[in-house]
């Protein structure tokens, strides 16, 4: 979900493999925030009613050719559109770090959930290596058209504070972990040992999570 001045080609074809994962059983409707071009679709193998919020004409239109109902804007904007207590799974693929408030989102998102759905997704871990080395060595800040500090983001997280925002507005979490691309995985086993003493999510770009909304 970034400005849509720059190539996205990036952005659209992420299928996010690592957050379906936390996906139980199977899940009837579902609804992407930040769908793109509904490339995360890839990852529901069983057939079911799938929709989607896309600010970008160009992605709305792939997600579209894709059979995705998409709802084009930003969430704000066609939040009455989408219809309360009807989603079993909700995903938000690095979509809460562009809200301006984050906690009016996500107590809005949790009146579309049908009784016993989730919410699952993904943020940037500002505690990421990289970043903590600029902020450490190079004492700077500085954004960038894509990552942590991509210049689009307007909140930060850490594991601590996400699930302290989830858990403020109303959600009990299930799944809270560092996250990262499949294909880095063996890499990070094999530093875990090394990193321990500092915490383990300095080796992850993201944050997963999967939350329910507390009984």
């Amino acid at each position: 979900m970034k400005d849509g001045s720059e190539n996205r080609d990036g952005y659209y074809r992420q299928s996010r493999p690592e957050i379906a994962r936390l996906i139980t059983g199977k899940p009837a409707r579902i609804l992407e925030v930040g769908c793109a071009n509904g490339a995360f679709r890839e990852n529901i193998a069983w057939p079911c009613e799938y929709a989607g919020v896309e600010p970008f004409a160009e992605a709305a239109r792939a997600a579209r050719e894709r059979g995705l109902t998409v709802y084009e804007g930003v969430y704000q904007a066609v939040a009455e559109e989408i219809p309360a207590g009807h989603f079993d799974l909700i995903v938000c693929n690095d979509v809460i770090e562009h809200m301006a408030d984050p906690w009016a989102f996500l107590a809005d998102i949790q009146t579309k959930l049908a009784d016993g759905g989730a919410l699952i997704g993904s943020v940037p871990n500002v505690r990421y290596l990289s970043n903590v080395a600029g902020l450490l060595f190079l004492r700077d800040w500085r954004y960038a058209e894509a990552g942590v500090l991509d210049r689009t983001h307007l909140r930060f997280f850490t594991v601590k504070s996400l699930r302290r925002l989830l858990e403020t507005c109303g959600y009990a979490v299930e799944v809270l972990r560092p996250s990262g691309p499949d294909r880095f995985r063996w890499i990070k086993r094999l530093l875990t040992p090394f990193f321990w003493p500092f915490g383990t999510d300095l080796l992850y770009m993201q944050i997963a999570f999967r939350a329910v909304p507390k009984a």
